[in-house]
């Protein structure tokens, strides 16, 4: 099991804290659920719509020149 930090703010914390009381849990048992869960969620899909990929660049048309051609047009050093 890992562990995650995540930053709130301080009512949010209290609230979530109040709520968990009143519950008999823990803040950490509500969070571990609602991530075990988050694809049931369905107002997630639209919180946290599906990143589209970037288009990905053109890849480059192999050079022309060949191992010679582009040592001699090279300058000395």
């Amino acid at each position: 099991m890992r562990n995650i930090t995540v930053c709130i703010p301080d009512d949010a914390y209290l609230r979530a804290r109040v709520w968990a009381a009143e519950r008999d849990t823990s803040i950490s048992a509500v969070v571990r659920y609602l991530l075990e869960t988050l694809p049931g969620i369905k107002r997630s899909a639209s919180a946290f719509p599906v990143a589209k990929p970037a288009a990905a660049a053109p890849a480059a048309p192999p050079s022309a020149t060949t191992p010679a051609d582009s040592a001699s047009s090279q300058t000395p050093v």
